[in-house]
């Protein structure tokens, strides 16, 4: 009978394939953990680069004075440097950006694959508008062995952006697919393969974000001055809108175009245009003065105010004058009619045609160089006595029973005419009588002209023996 026995433990051949597949599977791990950490430093050294180009860019702006004249500085206070300039151009360090303020002090200039930097910069076009262009290389190509690591400038361009490149040769220097290039020939510093190179300068992309102090740089976005001023600029151009919280001019101000203006306008002297419109009110503390013959034209009714001499203002367009109030004048002249509802009060009227009113009352004269017609009466009120003296000839007035009465030769006299073809002499009815009287008593003998007769002259008759028989005739003719 056989025993078996439960045997314990692994076989050798158990373990030699455990052992395999750990160690297989430690190699993959640590693979792409190797990966990983190449990843993160390719990132970190593109994000290095590209933070020094900025940094260059920058001090490209405010040195542009010093970068065009190709002058050189070390230790100076307001241009502290190191910069080694010569006909070649200029070359600086990540030690001038740290003394200009561009780079942290604690900047060390080392990237993460342990390279440091060369930056040159180069001086193009003519007086006064040279352009400023400049290439930053590493020192050290990214090798592994023999090996260049493409691959890693490639993810490291990534992070650096468009301005980044690398060197595929000892003697140039590409972007993204061949967007630009630099030749050793121009930057000494391409003199490797496997270099990471970053772009500076006018023809850079990222240069677009700085203001050129030649004005050769168009702008690509808003300009924000950050609350500071912009002084001593001559011409200022806008294709577009300015907006201002103030806008102060100590000249003159020229529009090409319409001024929209949401407030009150101020001028403290002449504002002058062709033609000034206004939506609302006008108003005044002074003159309001036309320089022309014209005056104040009403748009919607085609009339208006105006002068065409030193004498006269009159109603542009022929346009009646109306008001609910009084008008008043030294002197009115019409050369048509002048019609009144109410009272005309003047101290003169004088008109060349008709004046018609249902009412007119003067306190003077009334003067017509030709007829004065009326439809209805004319009422008198002038009273005087037949007989009396008058002047000057040819007034009319009336009696007191309304009578007419005419100025004729200095004596008022009736409407009617003296007929002296029929003229007799009238004596009284007692002529010849004598009274027998006292002598101191009064006597009459009255004698009277018949109706519709006027009496124009008289005589005296007596007997010289008798005194009673005086007595007086009279000469009596009829009025026609």
């Amino acid at each position: 009978m056989i025993d078996m026995k439960i045997i314990k433990g692994f076989s050798l051949l158990e373990l030699i394939l455990a052992l395999g597949i750990g160690t297989a599977i430690s190699f993959i791990k640590f693979q792409d953990m190797k990966a990983e950490q190449e990843n993160i430093i390719a990132q970190a050294v593109g994000e290095q680069i590209k933070q020094i180009g900025e940094a260059v860019n920058r001090y490209i702006s405010i040195r542009y004075d010093k970068l065009s004249t190709l002058s050189s500085s070390s230790s100076q206070s307001s241009d502290p440097g190191p910069r080694a300039c010569s006909a070649n151009g200029c070359e600086i360090t990540f030690q001038t950006l740290i003394n200009e303020g561009l780079l942290p002090p604690s900047y060390t200039g080392i990237n993460a694959n342990k390279s440091s930097y060369k930056i040159l910069l180069k001086r193009s076009g003519i007086v006064p508008n040279y352009v400023i262009n400049g290439l930053i290389t590493t020192a050290v190509p990214w090798m592994e062995g023999n090996k260049t690591r493409y691959d890693l400038l490639g993810k490291a361009m990534q992070s650096a952006g468009i301005d980044s490149g690398m060197t595929q040769s000892a003697t140039l220097a590409s972007g993204y697919s061949g967007s630009w290039s630099e030749k050793s020939s121009n930057y000494p510093s391409i003199n490797k393969t496997g270099l990471l190179a970053y772009r500076v300068g006018y023809d850079s992309s990222m240069y677009s974000v700085y203001l050129r102090r030649d004005g050769t740089l168009p702008m690509t976005g808003s300009l924000n001055m950050g609350n500071q001023d912009i002084n001593n600029a001559r011409n200022i151009t806008a294709a577009g809108t300015t907006t201002s919280g103030i806008l102060h001019s100590t000249g003159d101000t020229t529009i090409g175009g319409n001024a929209q203006v949401n407030g009150d306008i101020n001028s403290n002297n002449t504002v002058s245009g062709t033609t000034v419109s206004s939506r609302g009110e006008t108003y005044t503390k002074n003159w309001f003065r036309t320089l022309g013959d014209g005056g104040i034209y009403f748009q919607k009714w085609g009339g208006g105010w105006n002068m065409t001499d030193a004498n006269t203002i009159q109603a542009y367009g022929g346009k009646n004058i109306r008001t609910a109030a009084g008008l008043y004048g030294g002197y009115v002249k019409s050369t048509g009619n002048i019609d009144a509802y109410g009272t005309v009060n003047a101290q003169y009227v004088w008109a060349s045609g008709n004046l018609n009113s249902n009412y007119v009352h003067s306190n003077g004269n009334i003067d017509a160089n030709g007829r004065m017609n009326a439809g209805e009466f004319v009422y008198i009120n002038g009273q005087a006595h037949q007989g009396w003296g008058c002047s000057p000839n040819g007034l009319q007035g009336r009696t007191a029973d309304g009578a007419i009465l005419s100025c004729v030769n200095g004596v008022w006299t009736g409407g009617s005419k003296v007929n002296r073809n029929q003229c007799m002499w009238l004596s009284a009815s007692n002529a010849f009588s004598w009274f027998g009287k006292q002598a101191w008593e009064l006597h009459e003998k009255p004698v009277i002209c018949p109706d519709n007769y006027i009496m124009v002259g008289t005589k005296m008759w007596g007997w010289a023996e008798d005194v009673d028989d005086e007595h007086v005739d009279a000469y009596c003719c009829p009025l026609s």
